[in-house]
Formats: C-alpha cells, structure tokens, sequence
C-alpha cells in the first residue's frame, strides 16, 4: 500500500549542521521546495513556522487552522499537514531533529514543552500584535547564524531556539494555567497515557491494557482523562485509530479491507461500523467527501 511520504531534514539544505537543522525565509522556502510541501506529507523532524504577511489555511492532521501575519505553528513529528496560502505569503520557518536540540540539552526532553506533548493541544499560537515585531526578530537571528560560518554556531542556534520555546511555552501556560499539584499530576499521566496509545493503538484497544501499563486502575485512569480533556480513555484510543485511518483513507491507495487489517481489525465490515458510528459517516463516503472539498 502506499504510505503518506515521510520528508527527512536531509532533503533540505543544510549549513555544517550534520543535516540536523535549517532554516529560511518562508517565501524562498516555498519556492525552492514547492514540488515536495505542496502536497500533504509528514516529517521527521521538529517544524516552527511563523507567517509575518499573506494568508491561508493550514490543515493539520484533518484540522484546518487559519494562517494570518502572527501565526506561528509548532508541528511535532508524524504529523500530517499541507497548506493552501496566498500569493504574497512570506514570514520564516526553521526545523531541526530530536538530535540537534539534544545535542545542548542532553538531560532535557523537547516534548516536555506543551507546544509539543499532547495530540490534543493546539499546534497554533497566535502572537499579538505586538508580539509579532519580537518573534520576527528572534527568527532573523537564527537565520543570520544559519547562513553564516561564525564559530559555535550550533551552540547559538540550538539557545535561540530553546528561548523561542521557553517563550511560547509561557504564552501557553498562561492561556491555560495549571496552578495545583493535582492538575499537574493528571497532565503527566495524560502524556503517558498518549504516548501508550501512539505505541500500541493498533493491538491494544481497551482502557484496561493501558490502566495496566500505566499502573492504575481503569477508574483512576479515566477520572484523570475526563478532568483533563472531557473524554474517556476509550475516546483517546479511538481518536488515535480513527486518525490513521484518515490518513491512510485519503493519502493512501489501501483497501478499506487493508486498511482495517492494519489497524487490528481482521473483520473490516466491523471496521467500517465502528468508523461510522464514531464520525457519523462511512469510510467510503469520507474519502468522497474530502476529495471533493
């Protein structure tokens, strides 16, 4: 079957980084790079992009975001996403490996930030107005010390794109705030519960698999979930499922039947109600839709 293209930061172009990191403005990014980004496709890699002028739509994993001067999106690994932009877009854009960040930082883990830890946080911020002047600022640097040959230069880049996260980590917290201990607490098992899922969501499909992972009791488990984002553990589950289904429904040319036999269900009339009753349509009748729009 095919499979949604994965970019590695190795087809760009890169300056002295071990084909770890690179940046651009978005204007010349686009143009160099049309024929790969125009189409939707996933990455390998860490990817902020901040548009400073044009407009346009940005679909994110079946989620469509709208792109105006102060946009700024942080997109995680494996995520699929194209864009649909204007003639005049512009503004700048960076992505770099898990290895580059950790390069300076190796006791740190970059999805600790809540820009990046969960599926179920906004992969948008929107910059105020005043904001926009001091982020385009930060990017500048970046991009200066990218194109040049300064000594340490890894060392600089790797520190202004911390700062950057610190920053918008700060901009999020404070939109939403989590003061207790006990809020805290259910935000940790929240994340571990998803990266549980991402792992084994095609073997493993019941609460009780990851209650028993995780240590805890399914009541607990779903207590937490339910405080913390309104669903049940069985919602998480089925929204993993259900995404790469999608995925693999319109980037794909699987069978509906392949596609169930990849996701864990050897019945794929089974599949195909569970799809439907979960999102209201049929598999078949989705990608009709959305090859339609």
């Amino acid at each position: 079957m095919t499979i949604l293209p994965v970019l590695n930061i190795e087809q760009f172009d890169f300056e002295n980084q071990q084909g770890h990191f690179y940046a651009n403005e978005f204007a010349t990014h686009l143009e160099k790079y049309h024929a790969a980004i125009s189409k939707p496709h996933k990455h390998d890699f860490y990817l902020v992009v901040l548009f400073t002028k044009g407009q346009g739509v940005h679909e994110i994993d079946f989620n469509a975001y709208p792109i105006k001067p102060g946009s700024l999106f942080l997109l995680r690994p494996g995520q699929t996403h194209h864009w649909e932009l204007s003639e005049d877009i512009d503004g700048y854009i960076f992505f770099h490996t898990r290895e580059f960040y950790n390069l300076l930082f190796p006791n740190r883990n970059i999805d600790d930030y809540p820009v990046f830890n969960s599926n179920y946080n906004s992969p948008l911020i929107e910059l105020e107005t005043n904001q926009v002047d001091e982020y385009t600022e930060h990017f500048k640097q970046i991009l200066e010390e990218y194109e040049q040959r300064f000594w340490l230069k890894d060392r600089r880049i790797s520190l202004l794109v911390d700062l950057i996260y610190v920053d918008l980590a700060r901009i999020y917290r404070a939109k939403h705030p989590t003061t207790s201990d006990d809020s805290m607490k259910r935000i940790n098992r929240l994340l571990q519960l998803e990266k549980q899922i991402d792992l084994y969501y095609k073997t493993r499909k019941h609460a009780k698999d990851y209650a028993a992972a995780l240590n805890v009791s399914v009541k607990h488990l779903n207590k937490n979930v339910i405080l913390a984002l309104g669903k049940t553990t069985s919602d998480l589950i089925h929204d993993r499922i259900l995404l790469e289904a999608k995925r693999m429904l319109i980037h794909g040319n699987a069978s509906i039947q392949e596609i169930a036999y990849d996701l864990g269900y050897e019945d794929a009339s089974y599949f195909s109600r569970f799809f439907k009753k979960k999102t209201g349509i049929s598999p078949s009748d989705f990608f009709q839709k959305y090859e339609a729009k």
